[in-house]
């Protein structure tokens, strides 16, 4: 009788808060980090996605209407000059932290922008000529009624009879400004986020993250409960007792490191990309939305968290193992007459 119970306790009880127990652990133990973050990001793989000739051709072409068929790769060279890694390093940092900062109650107000206003700068400037001369290089001759020029109705095109050494220094060098000008200094990532509770929803004082530690902390101390009370309950031997603490742990801990393992795995990578492909993100800036991009980011971040769920599993699985041979290694108490 004493072992249903233990059984029914386990199936029902046990393994479900052990379970939940050791994923919110696994998950906030990443999810929570904003180091985690800004070093999965912080990688050559996704700087050489951004700055790939797929992504570039997507932003210039997304501000300048190039026929598909133009030779960008002059343009892409200028733009690696002006976009570095140390820029982007800074760019993608920033986000990471104004996030962070605003969940753990620091600022009130979060709104993820890219500061565009040094590559500007720099194409107004030292690199304004490479980049004039690498753009009338990529731009076709105009065609018979077409007006060239890079506002409404107009066509991105060389005039013919000017020479492209005079069509830079007389036109193309006082519309840069002016061109540039209507683009914003700062581009949005997605609306502003206000907190207006400072995330103060468990306890005063207690930012967000904090209140998800605890409140993991208390599943766990649940759990825990639970798992040696019906430990308790099956058996009134200790090396009985100690076997069930293992096993019920192994079981619940098994999960956990498979789920780790299939994290890591070329199919979970391929539906983590389908994923991104099927979501809307059109309201993400071209060079964040690109496929190559989202690829690169995922490649970096799936791999630590599956480091993650397979930590937990693998402590606890061994935990449960030392449980399980401690039972083992018990001498069995003898019984009295």
């Amino acid at each position: 009788m004493r072992k249903l119970i233990a059984v029914i306790l386990t199936i029902c009880l046990v393994f479900p808060l052990l379970l939940a127990s050791l994923t919110a652990f696994s998950t906030i133990s990443w999810a929570l980090d904003r180091t985690f973050f800004t070093d999965a990001l912080d990688q050559d793989q996704v700087y050489q996605a951004i700055l790939s000739d797929q992504t570039l051709d997507d932003v210039l072409r997304s501000y300048i209407a190039l026929p598909a068929d133009a030779d960008t790769q002059a343009l892409n060279e200028v733009l690696r000059s002006v976009i570095t890694q140390d820029y982007l390093k800074g760019q993608l940092s920033a986000i990471v932290n104004g996030f962070f900062d605003n969940i753990q109650g620091i600022t009130r107000e979060f709104t993820p922008t890219i500061d565009l206003l040094p590559i500007k700068t720099a194409l107004t400037q030292e690199k304004q000529d490479e980049f004039l001369t690498a753009l009338v290089t990529a731009l076709p001759d105009c065609q018979s009624g077409q007006t060239p020029g890079f506002g409404e109705g107009q066509t991105p095109c060389k005039p013919q009879g000017i020479s492209e050494e005079l069509l830079i220094e007389n036109f193309l060098k006082p519309a840069l400004p002016q061109a540039l000008a209507q683009i914003p200094d700062e581009v949005p990532l997605s609306e502003q986020w206000y907190n207006e509770q400072d995330w103060q929803v468990y306890l005063p004082g207690m930012a967000g993250p904090a209140g998800v530690m605890l409140s993991v902390l208390f599943l766990a101390f649940i759990a825990l409960c639970f798992w040696y009370i019906t430990a308790l309950i099956a058996d009134s031997s200790w090396r009985v007792r100690l076997q069930w603490l293992g096993w019920m742990l192994m079981v619940s801990a098994l999960p956990v490191f498979f789920l780790g393992l299939v994290l890591q795995s070329s199919s979970a990578l391929y539906w983590a990309q389908y994923g991104l492909q099927q979501a809307h993100l059109g309201s993400l800036p071209t060079f964040l939305s690109s496929p190559t991009v989202l690829q690169a980011i995922t490649e970096s971040i799936l791999p630590r968290v599956a480091n993650a769920f397979l930590a937990v599993g693998g402590i606890a699985g061994s935990l449960a193992l030392g449980f399980i041979v401690w039972g083992l290694a018990t001498a069995k108490e003898r019984q009295t007459a």
